[in-house]
């Protein structure tokens, strides 16, 4: 017996996440094709299209300074694997040292409290 599979999710439209972003920032398409040299006609033809080429893609990120592959990858399921480096590490470890000094401070807080009570 055949064990079922996972439905795979619908990709999304790539080059209608690029539009979007284009025409939300009001980039000029013209400065766009010139920037990742490409024929007005050809970006045209290339934003029309729901998959792109990684390279394409890249391209586009690079000419834009927009990271669309994290916006691609944000539309993943939270427990897929990644080989990135989590950049929120030395955030949690921060946080944590906060809250044991602020453990420390509110068990300081408690004693001082309780010494003026009885002074």
């Amino acid at each position: 017996m055949k064990t079922p599979r996972t439905p795979i999710a619908t990709c999304p439209d790539v080059g209608k996440v690029i539009r979007t972003h284009i025409k939300k920032r009001r980039i000029s398409k013209a400065a766009l094709s010139r920037n990742v040299n490409h024929s007005h006609q050809a970006l045209y033809s290339i934003l029309q299209r729901p998959s792109l080429q990684l390279q394409t893609l890249w391209e586009l990120c690079v000419a834009m300074r927009h990271n669309f592959l994290l916006d691609l990858a944000a539309q993943l399921p939270a427990d897929f694997t990644t080989h990135a480096p989590d950049n929120t590490l030395a955030l949690q470890e921060a946080l944590e040292q906060l809250k044991e000094e602020n453990k420390l401070l509110n068990a300081q807080l408690a004693t001082l409290k309780e010494v003026m009570r009885k002074g």
